[in-house]
Order: structure tokens, then sequence, then C-alpha cells
């Protein structure tokens, strides 16, 4: 991984030879996120193929549109 001096945002540069976010190659998302309330542990969950806490690990095997809310950002 490399970080780019001028965002500090981390990229692959093996798969880069230049920082992607800087020249627009890859955008962030920043319009909403999707989270779940974790019933182990009551933090917070998001959707990355399944549902997955980020305090305790826990996953949950259903769909995106099962969720609690959404973080606009």
């Amino acid at each position: 991984m490399q970080m780019c001096p001028w965002c500090g945002k981390l990229y692959d540069e093996s798969e880069y030879c230049y920082c992607p976010y800087c020249s627009g190659e890859i955008g962030d998302d920043k319009s909403e996120k999707y989270f779940k309330n974790c019933p182990n542990c009551g933090g917070i969950m998001y959707w990355d193929g399944c549902w997955e806490c980020t305090d305790c690990g826990e996953e949950i095997d259903s769909d995106e549109n099962d969720h609690d809310g959404v973080i606009e950002y």
C-alpha cells in the first residue's frame, strides 16, 4: 500500500502508478451508508456482502435492505 503525500489516502501501488483519488479515477462515496445495530454488543454493523460489526466482528447473513437506518454524509 502507498500513502498519497497530497491527500493522505492509501492505494495499491501495484494497481495504480499515481493516486487514483487525486486524479478522480476513484471517487469517495459520500452519499449515504446503511447501518444495523449489532445484537451481540450494541455496536454498529455495516453492509459489505453481509452485515459485520465494527466492534465485535459479529456477522449476520441477510440482505442490505435489512437495515436499521441510513447515515448520510
